[in-house]
């Protein structure tokens, strides 16, 4: 595995080298995040709300 390094130009860092693994993970923790204040917002601005197994027959899901 590959160890962070952090690149530096005139000891500001401008870069980061990563494990591909960690990047996929933290990839993923940010679109959680977006996902969830997305949902936080869609909730806060809606003020219908149909219950989800009305949803699904009024679909035709079963």
């Amino acid at each position: 595995m590959i160890t962070k390094q952090l690149i530096k130009e005139d000891d500001t860092p401008v870069a980061v080298v990563l494990d591909y693994e960690e990047y996929l993970r933290l990839l993923q923790i940010e679109e959680d995040y977006l996902d969830y204040n997305a949902a936080a917002k869609t909730k806060k601005t809606n003020k219908n709300w149909t219950d989800h197994e009305d949803l699904k027959a009024k679909l035709g899901i079963v």
